[in-house]
């Protein structure tokens, strides 16, 4: 009997800590995010995701001043480079693909919200929940897809303007964004199901 009465609180109070802590984390990348963004045009430079082409080299001084040692590339992860001088348009499509993923973590901040919402007025899976969360899942899919091919048009943009080669021109999936939109997906046909699994209860009583 103590189970059955305090695990709907339990699990209440839960969701309403997810749901506060995400919108703040949400709010701080995206205030942050943009902050940063500004300063990097104030400076006069961006700084891009890049990754090091598989047959490019970079050099590592030995210390003496004199020899160094040949490194290739392709073998770390991302890095984010500070380059300066680029032309207009690669300036314009790095801003862009900036504000596309700041506007992923934005659409998880408006969820978390709406189900905050809805837990405080007391009936956070009634009608319509799921569709909020389908909503949100197909958001996060497009914007993370249209967010990765911006982020990579906005590295080759910028290799083309240094007219080096050694950074890498491919594109790189990165599925955190997609693979959270899918877990929602996942979560909106649960609750479309559990919506009518009462619906079918409510009428037999």
């Amino acid at each position: 009997m103590t189970l059955t009465t305090h695990a709907p609180r339990f699990g209440r109070a839960l969701l309403l800590v997810l749901s506060a802590v995400t919108i703040a984390y949400s709010l701080g990348v995206v205030v942050f995010g943009v902050i940063d963004l500004v300063t990097q045009l104030t400076n006069g430079d961006i700084r891009p995701t890049m990754y090091w082409a598989s047959d490019g080299y970079r050099f590592t001084d030995t210390g003496d001043g004199h020899s160094g040692v040949q490194i290739a590339g392709g073998t770390g992860g991302p890095i984010a480079t500070t380059v300066t001088g680029m032309s207009a348009g690669t300036v314009a499509i790095y801003i862009v693909a900036t504000l596309f993923g700041l506007l992923a973590q934005l659409t998880l901040g408006v969820f978390a919200l709406r189900l905050l919402q809805r837990l405080r007025s007391g009936h956070p899976f009634g009608s319509s929940a799921w569709r909020d969360v389908a909503a949100t899942s197909g958001a996060l899919l497009a914007i993370g897809v249209v967010s990765q091919l911006l982020a990579w048009w906005s590295r080759v943009a910028v290799i083309a303007d240094a007219g080096g080669g050694t950074f890498s021109t491919g594109f790189v999936f990165e599925p955190l964004t997609v693979t959270i939109g899918l877990a929602l997906a996942l979560v909106a046909m649960a609750f479309r199901t559990g919506e009518r699994i009462q619906r079918d209860t409510e009428g037999l009583v």
